[in-house]
């Protein structure tokens, strides 16, 4: 490959990226995210170059069996023909070796160019003749016992530096997004060794100053631990090569009960450290005071996530109102081809969507459940709940939250509410632009970010939400509605009642809900604080200077 555009990049590394809808290489927001931040690098012509790792997709898709029970199954997708090209140099495949103690690892490299600045590339061991496990290790994100978790942890750090070796590119800085590719230093610190002469300490310093780190997460789930020999087992042989104990190489992430952080790690190795939101770096300061944080609150790419029509100040209330009422109907024809239920696309629509976990409080609505059946079932205001998300595969709790609410839906809410299934790229689109409203339950100081909501107020829909995360940062006075972060549910009740549902059902003789629609007006304007180009500005001033 040639990068005649591409002289001295941002390497981004993530362990997710969400760029095409049935690529198995996302599974929730960390995904979206980069995927979004990327691609606004491609838009305004930034230099960057994306790493990740590419997964086969295995038990990607959820499926809802006919009595409501959760499964997966494998995604069908072919990334030999796909729009994924195989990297070459000098019209030969790329392909590398990683040295691991007494095994040799082949790693092959696909890639997507985005702009002629931007390029994504995604590395894979799934390659003939390799070590079984190594192939399996592909299968599927954050799968497999603590070995798995750490080869994969080496193949994305270590293999993302092998591979800039291989295309001839002088990064800027390294950008490690969550700390999963934390083991980038072993291989700078090697090379700055072998080709600068400088000691160990010398280097590694000097590895430190080319290495940025984004925290995205409180929630230990984020934040993994690891015994500490297991570490330094995969340490040996690269301590082999820089002839030091292998202790050097892990010391930086021993916590003081001894085990092996990646966060602590992550936090050491690099130059700047940030938080993804304002009060989330609060939170981190907290948790980690001997760093120098800074906080850069998350964004949406409203290229990818914005009806384009939305962007003209021009609009009238009955063309806003119209627009709406298009997306909800493509919602619905949407929800019927994934359940074979519908609803009336006239009634009020509350949306909650997002990854399963049991801190964001899904269940939080329906702690009475009579009260919220007797709200949403009035006649001539009625009201349809819609849920949508997928459990991670390493938290089978959450499998468990999902049945449990199919089981609601199906008995005391049945009529008016559907559970959707296979969240993804494509339903989140659908679900952020065709309902009213959008839920947001999560426990206080566990929501680092969330950017879901970002994506629904762009296209005019209403934020119903416990402050956490960037919605601290708006005003919603006037704009949408803040829940009672200590009782959720009662909160909910009231505010749907008495606000929500009137606000929606109340019309003026052309049949307009004017008070809603300025609402509209005023959360689609809010967006335009919380986009990708906002946050790319943001990285560029005050962490790649």
């Amino acid at each position: 490959m040639i990068f005649k555009d591409i002289t001295n990049p941002v390497v981004y590394l993530s362990s997710e990226f969400a760029i095409d809808n049935d690529l198995p290489t996302y599974a929730g927001g960390l995904g979206i995210l980069a995927g979004d931040y990327i691609n606004e690098a491609a838009q305004e012509q930034f230099q960057m170059i994306g790493i990740g790792i590419l997964y086969k997709g295995k038990d990607f898709l959820q499926h809802i069996t006919q009595d409501g029970k959760a499964q997966t199954r494998d995604s069908e997708f072919d990334h030999d023909v796909s729009f994924l090209r195989p990297t070459t140099v000098n019209g030969l495949p790329l392909i590398f070796t990683l040295d691991v103690g007494d095994v040799k690892v082949e790693v092959k490299s696909y890639h997507t160019r985005l702009s002629d600045t931007s390029v994504l590339f995604f590395l894979s061991t799934d390659v003939d003749g390799n070590p079984p496990e190594w192939v399996a290790d592909m299968d599927t994100l954050y799968r497999g016992d603590t070995d798995s978790q750490i080869r994969q942890q080496i193949l994305l750090g270590v293999g993302g530096v092998k591979l800039i070796d291989k295309l001839g590119l002088k990064p800027r800085f390294y950008h490690i997004n969550e700390g999963r590719p934390e083991f980038i230093i072993w291989e700078l610190c090697k090379n700055i060794m072998q080709n600068e002469g400088k000691t160990f300490e010398n280097a590694w310093r000097t590895a430190q100053e080319t290495i940025i780190y984004t925290n995205h997460t409180l929630v230990s789930a984020g934040n993994m631990a690891y015994p500490k020999d297991n570490i330094k087992y995969w340490a040996t042989s690269f301590a082999k090569e820089m002839k030091v104990d292998n202790d050097a190489l892990v010391k930086d992430g021993i916590t003081g009960s001894g085990s092996f952080s990646t966060t602590l790690f992550a936090l050491n190795i690099s130059k700047r450290q940030n938080a993804v939101s304002k009060v989330h770096g609060d939170y981190a300061k907290k948790e980690w005071p001997n760093y120098n944080w800074i906080s850069i609150t998350n964004g949406v790419n409203l290229f990818r996530w914005q009806d384009s029509d939305f962007r003209r100040s021009t609009q009238t209330d009955f063309d806003i109102w119209k627009l709406h009422q298009l997306k909800k109907r493509e919602l619905v024809k949407t929800v019927i081809e994934r359940t074979g239920y519908g609803y009336n696309p006239e009634r009020l629509v509350i949306a909650w969507a997002r990854r399963l976990a049991e801190y964001k409080q899904p269940r939080a609505i329906f702690s009475d459940i009579k009260k919220l059946k007797d709200i949403i079932s009035q006649q001539d205001r009625t009201v349809q709940i819609l849920y949508a998300g997928n459990s991670h595969s390493s938290d089978p709790n959450a499998k468990s939250i999902i049945e449990e609410i199919i089981q609601i839906f199906s008995r005391e809410l049945s009529g008016y509410a559907i559970f959707v299934p296979n969240y993804n790229m494509s339903l989140a689109n659908n679900l952020t632009s065709g309902v009213d409203v959008w839920l947001n339950t999560p426990k206080g100081n566990l929501e680092a970010c969330g950017t879901s909501g970002m994506k629904a107020i762009s296209n005019g829909v209403l934020n119903c939400t416990v402050l956490d995360g960037w919605t601290y940062e708006a005003d919603w006075t006037d704009i949408g509605w803040v829940l009672d972060p200590n009782n959720v549910g009662d909160s909910f009740y009231t505010i749907l009642k008495e606000q929500i549902i009137p606000t929606f059902y109340n019309r003026n003789s052309d049949n307009l809900p004017e008070e809603w629609i300025q609402k509209m007006r005023k959360s689609i304007k809010l967006a335009n604080q919380f986009s990708t180009e906002r946050m790319l500005k943001e990285y560029s001033e005050k962490i790649y200077k």
